[in-house]
This record gives structure tokens, C-alpha cells and sequence, in this order.
């Protein structure tokens, strides 16, 4: 099973559902609303009712929990399977709400973006009920047929998608999703409810080849064994990033890191990760550098001779005394940002326009003044000018938006949207190294 936050190894030994549910319960140790999503299927179905037993077993009157389901509005039938679900919990006294993704839906990609859609609407739900808890109901087969679509993408021992999903993600910078059942079998589960006299609802896409989840569904043991003999221990990978970074990492305009010569020497494994967190974030990427281009950058990085190479939008500047990271200047963009409106730019910045006027975001020219300190080189200094936002009035070259006028906030990409435990104290020392506050822990 998933262990926790510390080991994050497997094994094929399955946790019975009711165990699991149980505990999940016997970590929270302060009052809590869990806010639990149920499509229908047997997984959340299962995850509700083991929750609710294990309450049940032993009352904590510091827990509450609550239901959510989605109808997504892609098939026949949805509408219908929502209500089921509402009866389901109204005959066990737990409040319930239903909420449906309207809209155009598009015509490629309909799982991710359901899988986008679905979330904004829970943590809605979560936000509204004052939930601190979203538990869903992956299980230790989801985990696994992830871990073998991850190998198929990649068969690199450094795949860090190896180490699987994480047992809790942070959505949205705010609300943090659970996955009690990670350890836990699909076949228990069901029988389980199977001994409590409850039915569930069968997706069919569940059994539609067309998805890559359900074509490396039925794994044989022997490749599952073989999977988890290859997972690797990414949390403590990413915590020695982390202690990496507050050693030899400093930051300047929020958008400017420097890395120690000495810290150039540390681990090439822990150089690696922490780079590649640093230039998602720079560069305004979701998602990781590809192993290829951080094969480049690191193969630079072993030659030891200064100079500069681009990877996935960031420059990587290598001086006598330091690296140094930034946005590449090419395609920065413009955007017009109406008064009394927020707009995002560059993937990089949330930009609130306070003032009467419509601003302008873009680049500088690179020849206004900045304050660095003098053994920051010139050219790396004027990069970081031409990349870093510039607000003007529009239609107006003269006039410059002042301080009090607009309010910029960096982002974290990769972060932002979903941050997997594992990851936590990496993305907080670099929230903290570009100007921003802290991703709150999970409460349990």
C-alpha cells in the first residue's frame, strides 16, 4: 500500500477498505468537515460508506461529512445516476449537493478537461460547505495503471512519474484532496458493499479501450511487481531539493534566482529536481521540463565553462560565481488589462488593475534603472528588465502605472493549480523566494 508522506514505496499487500477508511479517521486530530465526491461508482460509493462506518464505530463528534457529485453531462443517464446519489445519502442523513458542467464541451481532450471542470465545481462545493477536506476514491489500481501509463511515456529510471500519484494534492492554492483508498482494491471495495447490500452505477467509458487508463487496466501481477520494484521515492527527492534551494539559492524581483557555485557541486540528482522546479515556475510552465531538455542543461552545467543555454523559456547563465535563471526575453507578451480587471500574463504573473485606465503589460526596453547589486553581471540584469512586467497607460507611451495603481502577484504554474504532498516544501521555499506566501499544510 501507499505508506505516506515519508515512504512512498509500494506494495501489493491490499488495506481493506473499512480499515483504510478507519485509518484515515484516526489521523485527523482536529474538527473537520470532509467533503467526500461520489460519482456513483463503486470506488466513491465504497469510500462513503466505509468513511461512514468507521464514524459510525467509533463517534467523533468533530467530524462531519458531506457529499458531492457532478454530473457532467456527457452520456444518457447522468442526470439520473446523480439523483441515485442523493437518495443514497439522504437514507444515511448526510447532506448532499449535485452540480452539473454546462456548457460547450469540447471536441479532444474531454477527459482532462472534465477532469479540470469536475474540480472547479467540488472545490466550489468545499468553499461553500467550509469543507477542509476533499477525499476521493482512487484506488491502489488507479495507482497502478498510472504508474504503467507513466512508463509508457517514458522507460528513464529518473521518471519521476514513477513514484505515482500522492495520497493528498493541494487544488487551488486552498483545498486539499485525500486519497484514502489508495491502498485499497477495487475488487474489496466492491465487496464490501456487496456484504452491505449496496449497488452502484457502472461508468461505460470505464470499459472503453479508446482510453489509455482502461487499456493498461488489467495488468498482470508480474508487470505490476515489476512496476513497483520502479518506483522511486520522490518525497524525499524533493525535500533535498528543498533544503538545497534555502542553502544556495537567492532571488532578486521575484523572477531572478542565483545559485551558489557551491551549490553546483552538490548531488546531480537534487541539482536536477530543484532546477527543474525553478524553471517551470520562471518559465510559467505547468508542467516539468522534458528529461531531454534538462539533460542539455545539466550536460552544460558538467562542462563548467561560462556561458548560457535555453530550456523550456528559461536562460541558464553560468558565471565564475553563480548560475543564474530568467525568462528568456523572446515572445513576451502584450496584454490589455481594462481598469477594475485581473488578467494573467505570461503565465507568470496575476496582474489587478486598480487604476482608471486600461494598463498595457509588457517587457521593458531594458534600459530604465534597476537596483541590483553590483556583482549581478550587466547582461544578465538587463534580461531580467526585458522579461520582467512593465505597465503603462494604454495609448499613452508617456505615462507609467505607479505602485498603489495595479498589484501583481507571482505565480507558481506548476503549483498553483495542483501541488502533490510530496512537493510541498519545495514549492514553499520557492513561493518564498519569489515573493510569495506559504501553500497551507494539509490538516492531517
Amino acid at each position: 500500500m501507499l505508506t505516506g508522506d515519508d515512504d512512498l514505496s509500494f506494495s501489493v499487500e491490499p488495506i481493506a477498505p473499512v480499515e483504510a477508511a478507519r485509518l484515515f479517521i484516526e489521523k485527523i486530530s482536529k474538527p473537520t468537515r470532509i467533503l467526500v465526491a461520489v460519482s456513483g461508482g463503486s470506488d466513491s460509493t465504497g469510500l462513503l460508506l466505509a468513511l461512514l462506518r468507521a464514524l459510525t464505530e467509533k463517534p467523533r463528534r468533530d467530524i462531519a461529512l458531506e457529499a458531492v457529485t457532478i454530473d457532467h453531462a456527457l452520456r444518457h443517464g447522468s442526470a439520473e445516476e446523480a439523483r441515485g446519489v442523493a437518495a443514497l445519502c439522504a437514507h444515511h442523513a448526510i447532506p448532499h449537493h449535485i452540480r452539473r458542467w454546462d456548457g460547450d464541451k469540447p471536441d479532444s481532450g474531454i477527459s482532462a478537461a472534465a477532469r479540470l471542470a469536475r474540480y472547479e465545481l467540488i472545490g466550489a462545493v468545499a468553499a461553500e460547505t467550509g469543507a477542509d477536506v476533499i477525499a476521493v476514491g482512487h484506488t491502489l489500481g488507479d495507482q497502478l495503471e498510472t504508474i504503467a501509463m507513466r512508463v509508457a511515456r517514458s522507460e528513464r529510471q529518473d521518471n519521476l512519474g514513477l513514484a505515482g500519484m500522492a495520497e493528498a494534492v493541494l487544488y487551488a492554492g486552498r483545498h486539499w484532496i485525500m486519497r484514502p483508498f489508495l491502498g485499497s482494491t477495487r475488487h474489496d471495495i466492491r465487496e464490501f458493499l456487496l456484504g452491505q447490500g449496496q449497488s452502484w452505477y457502472d461508468d461505460p467509458s470505464n470499459d472503453d479501450a479508446k482510453y489509455e487508463r482502461v487499456r493498461v487496466r488489467n495488468l498482470p501481477l508480474e508487470l505490476q511487481e515489476t512496476l513497483i520494484d520502479r518506483s522511486i521515492n520522490r518525497s524525499r527527492l524533493s525535500v533535498a531539493a528543498a533544503q538545497w534551494l534555502e542553502n544556495h539559492a537567492q532571488s532578486y524581483f521575484d523572477r531572478l534566482i542565483k545559485i551558489n557555485a557551491a551549490g553546483l557541486q552538490a548531488d546531480p540528482a537534487i541539482v536536477r529536481y530543484g532546477l527543474s522546479a525553478l524553471a517551470s515556475v520562471i518559465g510559467g510552465r505547468r508542467f516539468a521540463m522534458p528529461a531531454e531538455s534538462m539533460d542539455r542543461v545539466a550536460a552544460f552545467l558538467t562542462q563548467g565553462h561560462q556561458g548560457r543555454v535555453t530550456a523550456s523559456r528559461v536562460v541558464f547563465d553560468l558565471r565564475k560565481d553563480a548560475l543564474y535563471l530568467m525568462r528568456e526575453k523572446r515572445d513576451i507578451p502584450s496584454l490589455a488589462i481594462a481598469a477594475g480587471a485581473t488578467g494573467l500574463w505570461d503565465e507568470r504573473f496575476q496582474i489587478s488593475n486598480f487604476s482608471a485606465h486600461t494598463a498595457m503589460v509588457g517587457g521593458e526596453d531594458g534600459h530604465a534603472a534597476i537596483d541590483l547589486p553590483a556583482s549581478v553581471p550587466k547582461g544578465v540584469a538587463k534580461r531580467l528588465m526585458q522579461t520582467k512586467p512593465f505597465l503603462k497607460v494604454e495609448g499613452d507611451n508617456e505615462t507609467v502605472l505607479e505602485e498603489g495603481d495595479v498589484a501583481i502577484r507571482p505565480l507558481l504554474a506548476p503549483y498553483d493549480l495542483f501541488l502533490p504532498r510530496f512537493d510541498l516544501e519545495l514549492a514553499n521555499v520557492i513561493a518564498r523566494l519569489i515573493g510569495r506566501s506559504s501553500y497551507p499544510k494539509p490538516p492531517l
